[in-house]
């Protein structure tokens, strides 16, 4: 396991996930790849996964292939925090209050979906119901996030509720807010747990599953479709994609319509149970409210801070993981600068699958389904709209989505390559700076 050396870093820090040392994602035993199958799946994680799981017990035949290992992706990187999403009513908006009231509803039912997989499967995955809180970095923005909960409740009940700054160290240990907003239905999962648990389900339940199986040539046939694994050809009646950030290699549909985004992630040494009772009291999930997004959260067992961010270069060199886990480290250093002294134990990053929108889809193109542009909220996301499409495939009214109905567009001069995103990352930088003048 390679290790990582700075300063900061303690002297066995690796640069592979925290959640990998409970749950690694491993590459099924060598199996001869079939000639063609029923469905066939492209992409083992949350989205491919919970698909599987519904179109197996409908009787299909179903393979599932990998590029690496199943959950090998985003699925096994992501920080853990499973809820409705704090903000998806404004950005349904978009598109209506009644596109905005069902972008909710399906929300928090994606919550509630993830919990009834867990139970059914009986995956231990440290799944708990802990809450979560975001803070204002402005007292403008605690106001906003005031008047954003009242659009919220007018939409449908919500337990949300806006915490002053007077009060926020009973949910987190920083003077860098001012004050926020609390959400009691979040939950933490483990998401190396979550995703190992899907594949062990799917597999019971009859699926194929391969690793190191890249797909490469996927085509539509007059029968249905092809494509080649390990240079190998397979045919398949029905085809998922569901690689989210990954997708644009497969089809130049998508290729201009997900934007690939790298997302980093550090986890701390333990530390003392005094300094995380006063930093995280409820050990419940966190973030900033800064448009360049920061995300945080204990470890499952309490005894360490995990702390995520945007990242810009996504290469495999250490001096690469070095520069983004030192600016995370700056990043968490913000909000708790008692932590100057401490180590990271972990560095990793991933990527992500986001829209022009801010809205996932789940749609079809060229008869292919498709699933993914979950925007950095992927957990629920992407468990509930693999079973909504899964659906969609054996043609049941249960595949019905908010997600399938929205306009599913690009930009002018995008292929793939999102050119933009680091004057983006500046100009979002600059606002949140400009914020806190």
């Amino acid at each position: 396991m390679p290790r990582l050396h700075a300063p900061f870093f303690s002297k066995d820090a690796v640069d592979t996930p925290y959640w990998w040392e409970a749950a690694r994602p491993q590459a099924p035993a060598a199996d001869d790849l079939p000639a063609s199958t029923e469905v066939a799946i492209v992409g083992g994680g949350f989205t491919g996964l919970n698909a599987a799981l519904v179109l197996a017990r409908a009787g299909k035949q179903v393979c599932v292939f990998d590029a690496d290992a199943p959950g090998w992706g985003a699925s096994s990187r992501n920080g853990g925090l499973l809820g409705p999403g704090w903000a998806f009513f404004d950005t349904g908006m978009a598109y209506g209050p009644e596109v905005a009231r069902r972008v909710v509803e399906e929300s928090f039912l994606s919550l509630q979906h993830v919990k009834d997989v867990v139970a059914r499967e009986q995956i231990d995955c440290d799944l708990k119901v802990v809450g979560y809180f975001r803070g204002a970095m402005t007292p403008r923005i605690y106001d906003n996030l005031g008047r954003y909960i009242e659009r919220l409740k007018r939409a449908m009940p919500c337990d949300a509720y806006l915490v002053p700054r007077a009060e926020q160290h009973k949910e987190i240990g920083t003077d860098l807010y001012h004050g926020g907003i609390a959400m009691p239905g979040y939950a933490g999962i483990h998401p190396g747990k979550y995703v190992q648990g899907l594949a062990a389900a799917a597999q019971r339940a009859g699926v194929r599953l391969f690793g190191n199986a890249r797909v490469s040539g996927l085509q539509a046939t007059s029968g249905g479709f092809t494509f080649h694994v390990r240079e190998r050809a397979v045919a398949a009646s029905q085809v998922l994609v569901a690689a989210n950030g990954y997708s644009g290699a497969l089809h130049p549909h998508l290729k201009r319509r997900i934007i690939p985004v790298g997302s980093g992630i550090i986890a701390t040494e333990p530390l003392p149970p005094d300094v995380m009772d006063r930093l995280m009291p409820k050990r419940q999930m966190l973030a900033g409210s800064q448009r360049v997004v920061t995300y945080y959260r204990p470890s499952p067992d309490g005894t360490r801070i995990l702390f995520g961010g945007r990242v810009l270069d996504m290469g495999p060199k250490e001096e690469v993981a070095v520069a983004n886990a030192r600016y995370i480290r700056s990043l968490l250093l913000k909000v708790f600068p008692e932590l100057e002294s401490t180590k990271l134990s972990h560095y990793w990053h991933g990527q992500l699958g986001f829209t022009f929108d801010h809205l996932p889809h789940a749609t079809t193109i060229d008869g292919m389904f498709f699933s993914g542009g979950y925007n950095g909220t992927g957990v629920a996301r992407a468990s509930w709209l693999g079973s909504k499409i899964a659906h969609q495939m054996l043609g049941s009214d249960l595949g019905k989505t908010v997600y399938s109905d929205l306009d599913f567009k690009t930009r002018p001069y995008f292929h793939g390559k999102p050119w933009f995103l680091p004057l983006a990352v500046w100009f979002y930088g600059m606002l949140d700076r400009w914020d806190q003048r």
